[in-house]
């Protein structure tokens, strides 16, 4: 079966993760749905309760607003079962108006024969999940005019979030009367202890050491590389390429034994698709003169201009967009690109225009015999002396340039 949860907090997003609108997320046994509504789009509370919820004393139930403050303070992870008198969307509201951080709801009666699903999977092409529910055209219903037409469930389960000093029996005692009901839910409390993440997350990244041809650590690392290996530092940021990943570590790999033949010293390297920068630094610490990194994503050029000031390397590294790489006639001796293998087949006809007569083109990002087929099938009408090594079902594939 499909279940639907209906998360929300006082901004309208994620409450740890901000995620985006809505987000499936698929376990063996069903689908979960996380819908995250604005204000804008949820159920509003009536406009008299909302004046006297508004005139109520609260100071014995702050309501936090700002992130730091939320993520640094002690929550009280509270599970309830929405009192039978009230819909779960309203005592939701409600919570959320009388201090709650966040309201996360679910189908009390989920995989039970009684389960009411809100979402089936994504249609054909589609990233948007699409409501079950029709309207009397058969049309799926918009979130508004499913919430208008009905409550969400009529049995829901509710985790809610709150301070580490709210009282919350009192708040759920305003609830309780604003909503007019004499029915109090029951309820228990977990109390979350405060982490610092940041350490925690730092303490479990570890340098990464790629065989013996890179040594990359984080600005929180004071490791040294081993004798002999070359050494990169990355400021972690929302750009792809830590080198954790077997496609990264098989482009430096492919990308060293290039440099230690001395074919390419003292050429510049495409790195097409460069996230982070990584591997055009990787090539530029081989023995590169300079590297170009095209990425479709300004944040990406961003945080590889960031890592190349980071390795002293700013003066031999350029982050261009697609539209500015393909707006130049430049040819490269070498290039490498680390994407997907579909989005790489698309890729063929700028890839080929971008490395000369004679030069090499190593790709990755594949996963699996066939895709690797599929993207020596797209490449060889430019391409030939094909070569592919696999790790851990990741394949790199490296081809020359045929004469032009």
């Amino acid at each position: 079966m499909y279940v639907g949860t209906y998360n929300r907090n006082q901004e309208g997003h994620n409450f740890l993760g901000r995620m985006r609108t809505s987000v499936g997320v698929l376990t063996a046994k069903r689908l979960v749905i996380l819908a995250l509504l604005p204000l804008s789009a949820a159920v509003r509370l009536p406009v008299g309760v909302r004046r006297s919820v508004n005139r109520r004393e609260r100071t014995h139930h702050p309501r936090c607003s700002d992130d730091d403050e939320v993520l640094s303070t002690p929550i009280q992870l509270v599970s309830m079962q929405c009192p039978s008198a009230v819909s779960a969307e309203f005592w939701s509201e409600l919570l959320l108006e009388y201090g709650a951080l966040y309201v996360s709801m679910s189908d009390g009666d989920r995989d039970t024969p009684k389960e009411v699903p809100l979402y089936q999977a994504h249609p054909p092409g589609s990233s948007t999940p699409t409501l079950i529910q029709v309207d009397d055209a058969g049309e799926p219903l918009t979130w508004a005019e499913y919430l208008d037409a009905r409550h969400i469930w009529s049995n829901a389960t509710l985790e809610v979030g709150f301070g580490g000093g709210v009282n919350v029996e009192s708040v759920l005692l305003d609830a309780a009367a604003t909503a007019e009901t004499d029915t109090l839910p029951r309820f228990t409390i977990e109390a979350l202890v405060a982490r610092d993440w940041v350490s925690e997350v730092q303490s479990n990244w570890p340098p990464v050491l790629i065989s013996e041809s890179l040594f990359i650590r984080f600005p929180w690392h004071t490791e040294e590389a081993p004798d002999g290996i070359p050494m990169l530092t990355l400021q972690p940021g929302m750009a792809f390429g830590t080198g954790e990943h077997a496609t990264t570590q098989l482009c430096c790999e492919e990308l060293k034994k290039r440099f230690d033949g001395g074919v390419y010293d003292g050429t510049t390297l495409l790195d097409y698709g460069s996230g982070s920068g990584v591997l055009a630094f990787a090539a530029l610490l081989y023995g590169a003169s300079d590297a170009v990194g095209v990425e479709i994503d300004a944040e990406a050029l961003r945080i590889s201009r960031i890592n190349a000031a980071a390795n002293g390397m700013q003066g031999r590294f350029e982050a261009r967009s697609c539209e500015e790489e393909e707006a130049l006639d430049t040819k490269y001796p070498l290039v490498v690109a680390n994407i997907l293998a579909g989005t790489l087949a698309q890729l063929e006809p700028t890839l080929a225009a971008k490395t000369q007569p004679g030069g090499e083109l190593v790709l990755s990002g594949i996963w699996g015999e066939g895709q690797a087929n599929t993207v020596k099938e797209a490449y060889t009408a430019h391409f030939e002396n094909f070569s592919e090594r696999v790790e851990d079902g990741w394949y790199v594939i490296s081809a020359t340039r045929r004469g032009v």
